[in-house]
């Protein structure tokens, strides 16, 4: 029987999209749809061959990288306690 929805993570695999690249499409209004088990994302198999035809017919094209909210400090870095 073939799979009838995806955790992100599974989804992500699957359709060769990087964690961090999902959750940017998500915050452009170009992620599929997820709905919610538990608080757990899941993308069902017809969100995800929507996005897919929806990408394939050009509408990621458009896409450009979100940049970070809060942007480091160059040359710092964290965790040293100093």
């Amino acid at each position: 029987m073939e799979k009838m929805a995806f955790s992100v993570t599974e989804f992500c695999k699957a359709y060769g999209v990087s964690r961090g690249r999902f959750h940017e499409l998500q915050q452009v209004g170009l992620a599929p749809k997820v709905y919610y088990i538990a608080s757990k994302p899941y993308v069902s198999r017809r969100a995800a061959d929507e996005w897919m035809e929806r990408m394939e017919n050009g509408e990621g094209a458009t896409f450009e990288k979100v940049p970070p909210k809060t942007p480091g400090i160059p040359g710092r870095t964290r965790g040293r306690g100093c």
